[in-house]
């Protein structure tokens, strides 16, 4: 998947690119059916070479976002959705992600913990967020953010390699994604921190030896998006570019549900709400490094 690290210009442009696309296929900028702008323009858009642009698109396939049709481009297989019981609806109604983090960044003072095995996600929308702050459309006071992600040292369950399940470059290609995404989305905060008159923004990220079976956003004490990751057999791509079929854990294969605590903190949501803050608050005082 690119240079995970970040080091080189190449590695950087491939997953700036990336995250780009994901956040807009995401968002339901590209609805499910309908086919991406030809490489030639999302190089010219993105100021980056179609080279970059066809390897973010390889993984973008393996990932299950996109399938690549001979002569016609990319079309969206499917975007991520929110299952919401919010603003009083008896009905359940479809959101996306994005809003919700947008509507938590609206506050004074911004507060998300997050569990997570990569934090790309996260990266993702928080970029998007940093944007508009300094734009100047929305200005919060604090920014504290909270990341609890797998411990480096630990073998995890998955990804593995179909054909080898001791073949460790699956696992260090999990590893150097997380490693990406956590180092850039702290760097942006601090930046953040410097450049903006009047905001405090910070993030924290600890180490956990738990192995994530779900995702799970906390948006100022108040909401609660969760979701289960689900194991699927798929191709990736490495940073070499060999591709291997391994068994991996997609977060896009689930709907998310979202949660929002009410005046009445015995309601079924509010419930939710308290019980994943507090295994939240003591995971992170107790199990956390």
């Amino acid at each position: 998947m690119g240079t995970a690290s970040g080091v080189d210009e190449g590695g950087r442009k491939f997953q700036e690119l990336k995250s780009a696309l994901l956040a807009e296929i995401t968002e339901g900028e590209f609805d499910e059916g309908t086919y991406l702008p030809s490489q030639r323009e999302l190089a010219a858009k993105h100021g980056v070479s179609r080279d970059t642009v066809q390897r973010v698109l390889v993984v973008l396939a393996d990932e299950g976002w996109i399938e690549s049709r001979q002569g016609r481009g990319s079309i969206v297989l499917r975007t991520q959705t929110v299952r919401s019981s919010a603003r009083g609806n008896t009905a359940a109604r479809r959101v996306t992600l994005g809003p919700l983090i947008a509507a938590a960044f609206k506050a004074s003072h911004v507060a998300l913990d997050v569990f997570t095995l990569t934090s790309e996600v996260l990266y993702t929308h928080v970029r998007a967020q940093e944007e508009l702050i300094r734009a100047g459309e929305i200005s919060p006071a604090t920014i504290t953010i909270r990341m609890l992600v797998p411990s480096d040292d630990q073998r995890l369950p998955f990804p593995y390699a179909l054909d080898d399940r001791s073949d460790e470059r699956p696992q260090k290609h999990l590893r150097g994604i997380r490693k990406y995404h956590t180092e850039n989305l702290v760097r942006r905060l601090q930046e953040l921190d410097r450049d903006i008159d009047g905001l405090t923004a910070t993030v924290e990220i600890r180490r956990v030896p738990l192995v994530p079976y779900s995702k799970l956003y906390i948006f100022n004490e108040a909401e609660v998006v969760t979701g289960p990751y689900v194991p699927s057999e798929r191709p990736i791509t490495l940073d070499d570019g060999t591709t291997m079929d391994v068994v991996d854990v997609m977060g896009f294969d689930s709907t998310l549900t979202h949660c929002v605590k009410g005046a009445d903190p015995d309601s079924q949501d509010s419930l939710i709400v308290s019980s994943w803050q507090r295994w939240f608050d003591s995971t992170w005082r107790l199990l956390a490094t």
